[in-house]
């Protein structure tokens, strides 16, 4: 079972390239991606790194994370993508999505309470932690190869629009200042929130703000709502809606450039 949203957008860590919308389907990643878009999925389990106590080995966890980011790279010049518009998108943007799993699980071996504002914040701290080396590992190859073309593409448009010199000093200071080698890096289910392989306690449903660090959603699930009732769903998948549309400001409208 997959929870699809109605309107989603996919946004992105750099804040020159706009929000899209996600209007299509794509099942080899079980995610809402715009149309004719060209994605490499790499999954890491967060809850591989964890020990029993749920206590991360961050040194481990941050090599496997710069490994994704290096690997999906090349796997961008390597896949022999089967649409002329998809093997453009993958020139155009080189779209990641690195599917950061584990949160219910790492919290269940911790033995914290899900419901409680710490928790969130101990794995908000996490979340952050994760996409600042992922954030940071795109910029480097942006900086030691080339940033994605999206944002000449974005640069063009706007200088077209104003016309302007000053425009012009300004989007290259920009560029220069936060380019990525990614238009996209990170995807989370909100599925993921629970504990895996069991049934789903909605008290960990207080964890679906960690959502807001994705630039894009999966829902791949791998847990039981068996018991859940119909207003239990509805109010799981209006919680999920309320945080995308917060999330990175861009709502369920795309931003323009």
């Amino acid at each position: 079972m997959f929870l699809v949203m109605e309107s989603a957008v996919v946004t992105s860590p750099c804040p020159l390239l706009a929000a899209e919308a996600a209007n299509e389907f794509l099942p080899k990643v079980c995610m809402q991606v715009p149309t004719h878009s060209a994605w490499i999925p790499i999954e890491v389990d967060l809850a591989v790194y964890a020990d029993a106590g749920g206590e991360l080995a961050m040194a481990e966890l941050e090599a496997a994370l710069l490994a994704a980011v290096d690997d999906g790279d090349r796997l961008h010049d390597l896949t022999e993508w089967a649409e002329p518009l998809v093997e453009y998108d993958s020139w155009l943007n080189r779209r990641l999505a690195i599917a950061l799993r584990g949160w219910g699980d790492i919290v269940e071996r911790r033995g914290a309470n899900p419901a409680s504002l710490q928790t969130l914040r101990d794995m908000e701290a996490i979340a952050e932690w994760v996409c600042g080396v992922l954030h940071g590992r795109s910029r480097h190859l942006a900086q030691q190869n080339s940033w994605c073309p999206a944002l000449d593409e974005a640069g063009a448009r706007l200088l077209q629009k104003e016309r302007s010199r000053a425009w012009g000093r300004r989007w290259k200071k920009a560029v220069t200042a936060v380019a990525v080698r990614h238009r996209n890096l990170t995807t989370l289910s909100p599925w993921d929130v629970f504990p895996r392989g069991k049934a789903a306690d909605l008290r960990y449903a207080n964890l679906l703000p960690l959502m807001r660090f994705a630039d894009s959603l999966s829902f791949q699930r791998e847990t039981s709502i068996a018991t859940w009732n119909v207003n239990d769903v509805k109010g799981f998948y209006d919680r999920i809606a309320a945080i995308t549309r917060a999330g990175h400001g861009a709502g369920f409208i795309a931003k323009q450039v």
